[in-house]
């Protein structure tokens, strides 16, 4: 069965991971100076992560509003002035969805792009697929493919795999693995490969939700690549992190409150500790035994 519709949706894990880690003032009552390559690392590191995992987001808030668990699911603005066609199989084990950035609702070209509420601008087109059963079902799998799409200027290229490999209803649990590049306006380039767990912890309501993210077993690091400055780098988590939901509604906290993850490059490592479950945006870096804390913001300006 082929059916082509256009959708608007909303996911809990929109609300987690919207922007995530940007660095942000330092607390200056610290003795630690951070050198420009410290601040690049961590920067680069931050933004990376924002702006990469802020698109699989929303691809993923994409696929899980074709066929929500619970009803819960909201429009996502992201995605409201797009142009979106689905092809679907039988009882919906599998299909294909592309979400344009370059037509309006109406199929209509919008060589503008597309601008959501918070003033984001992107372009280009994304294509999920998915086979194995719906997206919550144990062995489904679904590929994130990005086709010149664009945030405020930068551009993402490359794919995800995300496969179901929960044994229970909650949570809910995928291994996420592939490689993704982001390009700069200034035609540098950083790649990150992922290899990381997401468990979604659910509740009654969504502000009670929480998701988790470690290291996936058997992976030597969380995530690795090359980041803008031609620097390769490596991450680990020693501790998961833990994304509330009810801190992000209630207090503007957009990074996880709990978990820590180490960041190499070079032979400098980055300790990043989000605390033990305040709702802050506040975390500290430690390097060489010396640490400072920082304030992270919501800031799509991406390093």
């Amino acid at each position: 069965m082929k059916t082509t519709s256009i959708i608007n949706l909303k996911s809990l894990s929109s609300l987690m991971l919207a922007f995530v880690l940007i660095l942000g003032s330092c607390n200056k009552s610290d003795e630690v100076t951070f050198s420009t390559q410290d601040n690049q690392s961590l920067n680069n590191d931050a933004a990376l992560e924002s702006s990469q995992e802020e698109t699989v987001d929303m691809a993923t808030s994409v696929l899980n509003s074709e066929d929500a668990i619970s009803g819960r699911v909201e429009e996502d603005s992201r995605v409201s002035c797009a142009y979106i066609i689905k092809e679907v199989g039988q009882e919906k084990s599998n299909g294909t969805i592309i979400v344009n950035f370059d037509k309006t609702t109406g199929n209509v070209d919008n060589p503008a792009g597309c601008t959501d509420p918070r003033g984001n601008v992107r372009k280009g087109s994304f294509t999920i697929t998915w086979s194995g059963g719906k997206w919550y079902k144990n062995g489904s799998t679904q590929t994130i493919t990005f086709n010149n799409y664009s945030i405020n200027g930068l551009i993402i290229s490359g794919s995800r795999t995300i496969t179901n490999v929960s044994t229970l209803e909650s949570p809910l649990t995928w291994n996420i693995s592939g490689t993704l590049t982001t390009t700069w306006p200034d035609k540098t380039t950083a790649t990150r490969t992922v290899n990381r767990t997401k468990k979604w912890v659910r509740s009654t309501t969504i502000a009670d939700d929480k998701v988790i993210i470690s290291q996936t077993a058997g992976a030597a690091a969380a995530a690795t690549g090359t980041n803008r400055y031609g620097k390769s780098y490596s991450v680990k988590i020693t501790t998961p992190l833990e994304y509330s939901t009810s801190c992000l509604l209630t207090n503007k906290v957009y990074i996880p409150v709990k978990g820590v993850k180490e960041i190499t490059t070079d032979t400098k490592v980055y300790t990043v500790d989000f605390g033990a479950g305040t709702c802050d945006n506040t975390y500290t870096v430690t390097l060489n035994g010396k640490s400072k804390e920082f304030t992270a913001k919501n800031d799509s300006s991406n390093d």
